[in-house]
């Protein structure tokens, strides 16, 4: 086991920021993300980011934390995703590469155990949040890269397959409640 202190070289929160509904850049906010913590719920959220701010935009496989709120979970930055800020929501962290894989680091973050941990270090009366101490003392399972690597690729296989067989179980629904509503027409 090795604690987040020893893998993270960079932790800080994002920026606060004012959304628009045009800009440079997509800030990131938690409801954004779907129930499998991905980017797909994006909404106009957006910012102007000028030269003096560009070291806000998240950097290829940087690691955004939601640490403020009930809902914590992890999620690596690609830049797939476009250019991005994360809010003040977000923790942003770098890590050391030739020990972890951002996406080894993800997975283990968003797993049941370190949930649970999460949640039972946020502080505060309304909202809690996550000190930035308290994470750095979690300590985490860290295969050699290889298996890390082994790992990445089944998570991601079954991460697929759940989404085809919710697709299929969202398409059945659709079929089922048109039945339905052509069963109960009056005619």
């Amino acid at each position: 086991m090795i604690g987040l202190k020893d893998i993270i070289t960079s932790i800080k929160y994002g920026p606060h920021y004012r959304t628009e509904k045009d800009g440079n850049a997509k800030y990131l906010k938690g409801n954004q993300f779907d129930e499998d913590y991905e980017l797909t719920l994006f909404s106009n959220s957006y910012v102007n980011i000028g030269q003096e701010d560009s070291n806000h935009l998240l950097k290829e496989n940087d690691v955004i934390l939601a640490a403020k709120g009930f809902r914590n979970f992890a999620w690596k930055y690609s830049s797939d995703s476009g250019e991005c800020v994360a809010s003040s929501l977000f923790y942003v962290i770098k890590l050391n590469k030739a020990v972890i894989q951002p996406d080894f680091f993800t997975m283990a973050i968003n797993s049941p155990r370190i949930q649970h941990r999460l949640k039972n270090v946020g502080l505060g009366a309304t909202i809690p949040a996550i000190p930035k101490n308290e994470l750095l003392r979690i300590k985490i399972a860290v295969p050699s890269i290889e298996e890390q690597m082994k790992a990445i690729e089944i998570y991601k296989s079954l991460n697929k397959q759940i989404q085809i067989e919710r697709e299929i179980l969202n398409k059945r629904l659709r079929i089922k409640n048109g039945l339905l509503n052509l069963l109960t027409e009056k005619t």
